[in-house]
């Protein structure tokens, strides 16, 4: 076992501990659906489009889209680069619906071993809410997000895959420079490819927020929300 499977490991255990510190966090299940559409410009540069709905309060309220716009370029068949644009709207708790204005660039690892493929994504990411709405729409927020996945890839058809994605939060609007974890997803699914071109997703996904002050309509502090989400998505490749 190397040291980055020592590392992967020792980091969800932490991460489970700060979860369980929580307490008596919120709990909400929701479907996520989300259409991804490619066009191969080169046989390195690809461009994409990537829509998602959400439907929360326990599958009755569709309370979340967005759409992500954006280019892939393979460096080689490691490493593997992406920068995109994301228009997102959400809609908040007894609120009208808010705009998030968000930007990303990301890096991917890729190896095979075997019958395995391991995937592992940094990505950074700036946002801003509500610009020129709210008291905040001045101030950006600003995410590192890792996502690891292995995928068994020794059949074409079917090709299960389980992963990992924290997020570290460096900053909010109006509070000095932070720096902690406060978001993981873990996730377990089977991708179904249709065709080379096609290709339909299903999957589990687990969803712990901690390290974070919310507020609920009486504007007092509320606990950290946990969702369990059953998500669907199918692709297409031009």
């Amino acid at each position: 076992m190397n040291n980055k499977t020592v590392f992967f490991f020792l980091f969800l255990f932490t991460v489970n501990k700060i979860s369980i510190a929580q307490s008596r966090p919120q709990k909400d299940a929701q479907v996520w659906e989300n259409i991804y559409i490619e066009k191969n410009i080169t046989k390195r540069l690809i461009a994409r489009l990537n829509e998602e709905g959400r439907i929360t309060n326990n599958m009755i309220n569709p309370s979340f889209i967005y759409a992500d716009m954006g280019f892939n370029y393979k460096l080689n068949k490691r490493i593997h680069l992406a920068l995109a644009y994301v228009l997102t709207e959400k809609q908040q708790p007894n609120k009208p619906w808010s705009t998030r204005h968000q930007a990303y660039f990301s890096l991917t690892f890729r190896k095979k071993f075997n019958d395995f493929m391991f995937d592992d994504r940094n990505m950074f990411q700036w946002q801003v809410q509500d610009i020129y709405s709210s008291p905040t729409g001045r101030y950006a927020q600003y995410y590192i997000r890792n996502k690891f996945s292995i995928k068994y890839e020794k059949y074409f058809k079917l090709q299960p895959y389980i992963a990992e994605e924290t997020y570290y939060f460096l900053n909010e609007p109006y509070v000095y420079w932070q720096y902690k974890f406060n978001r993981v997803r873990y996730f377990a699914g089977i991708y179904y490819n249709v065709s080379l071109i096609n290709q339909w997703e299903i999957y589990y996904l687990f969803e712990n927020n901690f390290n974070q002050t919310k507020f609920n309509s009486n504007n007092d502090v509320a606990n950290p929300q946990n969702n369990y989400v059953i998500g669907i998505g199918y692709s297409h490749t031009f």
